[in-house]
């Protein structure tokens, strides 16, 4: 059996329990508002249920982390050199934030300029910035496979509304609207929705959803 039969189903794995721990704690969390609040707020330090929380992140950084390293063995395999950069960097984006977020949760006072805060503003930074180029690197090396356009499609469409609702947070910050919890909600979900469908069909070999796609799923 090749390993990436085991490996690709864990990015399903890993949004599941991504939307356990948002869900689980906002409901346990009775004065938490998923409006106004970030979702790192969540399991910063001091917060209700953080350790109950962070085992799902951990579950989720490891298993997205583990997906990502099966993707980047199909583009070695399968793909010319513009998809594997773009699976490599979407690696590198999954190993800066299972470590980058693990190692630096925000503080009791998530406003205070320390350290520790810091660093988890530079990683929510990186993590971004890799994953809207690693995506647009992926739908263009798609399209370099002529039966890949539909797919290139969704990725390039994934990125672009990452981009938009990322935009979102600053206008909301200068109008003063309070809803930095449902542009951050709009940027992440639309991530974890496109990894469970790159896992979905790749894990299950979902030829007849994108037309003249063969081999490219047959990796199992």
């Amino acid at each position: 059996m090749k390993i990436t039969k085991y490996l690709t189903p864990l990015g399903m794995i890993a949004v599941i329990s991504y939307f356990i721990h948002v869900f689980l704690g906002q409901f346990l969390w009775n004065e938490y508002n998923p409006i106004t609040t970030d979702i790192s707020s969540l399991t910063a330090n001091g917060a209700p249920n953080a350790e109950l929380l962070t085992i799902f992140t951990l579950i989720y950084g490891i298993c997205f982390l583990l997906f990502a390293i099966g993707m980047v063995i199909i583009a070695f395999k399968k793909y010319h050199k513009i998809t594997q950069i773009g699976f490599f960097l979407f690696m590198i984006m999954a190993l800066v934030s299972l470590f980058g977020f693990m190692l630096f949760p925000l503080s009791e006072d998530k406003l205070a300029m320390n350290f520790q805060n810091m660093m988890h503003y530079i990683t929510t930074a990186i993590v971004v910035l890799t994953t809207i180029i690693s995506l647009y690197i992926i739908g263009f090396g798609y399209l370099k496979k002529e039966n890949l356009k539909k797919l290139a499609k969704i990725v390039l469409a994934t990125a672009s509304l990452i981009i938009i609702f990322g935009f979102l947070n600053p206008i909301s910050m200068t109008f003063q609207l309070n809803i930095l919890g449902l542009t951050e909600r709009l940027v992440i979900f639309t991530l974890m929705i496109f990894t469970f469908f790159l896992s979905f069909i790749y894990s299950f070999n979902i030829k007849s959803f994108l037309t003249s796609i063969t081999s490219e799923f047959s990796e199992k």
